[in-house]
Formats: structure tokens, C-alpha cells, sequence
């Protein structure tokens, strides 16, 4: 309930920074959703980019929101479940998710950022191992938990 709480806090806030900036450019609803359009033609890596930007960004986010609640003791119990709640954004999946949806969640994921898509370009490929591994380690981890391995 507490990490619910958290995301739903963190997506209202990102989407009241969203709000601003487009309002900020002068983006209205009809440029906005013009812009969509144009932003649908990204490529795969211009996405993966932005992607992996939003994420630093929400970890960002999430370290600055721990650092405030002073008031958490830091027993291993409270490490581990940070830890989790971690392993569930990185695989971009609901807290509480059950294996399947967490399995599907990776393979799609993996599919998507492989490093071998980005044998072209060095430091995209870089970028994509190090993503690559905070999967396999989210998942690791799950595959422990659910008893799956």
C-alpha cells in the first residue's frame, strides 16, 4: 500500500512536470497531439533513450523520496523490500506482479534493449549491457523469490 502510494505520488508529479513544460513551449492539445504523431517516428534507439532517461529520472526521484522519510528504520527487512520495489520498476512491472507478468515483462524488455541491436554504435551498445544487466539481476532475483529456477 505504502509503495502504491509512492508511484502514484511519483506519476502525478511527472505528469505535472510533463504538463508544465508543454505548456512552458506553448504546446496546446492540438500541437500536442501533432507532436505525438511526429514522436511515434522516433527510431528504436531514440526511444530506448528516452526511456532509459525516464528511468534515471523516476530512480532519481524515488532515492530523493527515501532520503525524506527519515522516520524508516533501516532494518534488512525494509532493505529487501526496496531492493524488490526496484527490481519491479526496472522491469517496468506493477508492485506485486506475479512471475508470469514478470517473466513476459522481461523477455519483452530484453528483446528490445539486447545489446546485440546496437552492435553499430559503441556507446548505445554500452548503454544497453548495463541495462541488460539490471534486468537479469531484477530477474535472477524473482526467479529465486517465486522458486522458479
Amino acid at each position: 500500500m505504502f509503495s502504491e502510494r509512492i508511484w502514484d505520488i511519483l506519476r502525478a508529479y511527472i505528469n505535472d512536470a510533463i504538463d508544465q513544460a508543454l505548456e512552458e513551449r506553448g504546446i496546446g492539445k492540438k500541437e500536442q497531439h501533432s507532436q505525438e504523431k511526429t514522436n511515434k517516428q522516433k527510431t528504436a534507439f531514440e526511444e530506448f533513450e528516452e526511456n532509459y532517461r525516464k528511468y534515471q529520472k523516476y530512480q532519481q526521484e524515488y532515492q530523493s523520496h527515501q532520503k525524506q522519510q527519515d522516520y524508516q528504520k533501516k532494518s534488512s527487512y525494509q532493505n529487501s523490500n526496496t531492493q524488490e520495489l526496484k527490481y519491479y520498476a526496472w522491469l517496468e512491472v506493477p508492485a506485486g506482479s506475479n512471475f508470469e507478468e514478470i517473466k513476459k515483462s522481461y523477455k519483452n524488455l530484453m528483446k528490445k534493449y539486447h545489446p546485440d541491436n546496437f552492435h553499430h554504435n559503441e556507446s548505445k551498445r554500452k548503454t544497453a549491457e548495463e541495462l541488460c544487466q539490471k534486468l537479469n539481476e531484477a530477474y535472477q532475483y524473482f526467479e529465486k523469490k517465486f522458486g522458479k529456477k
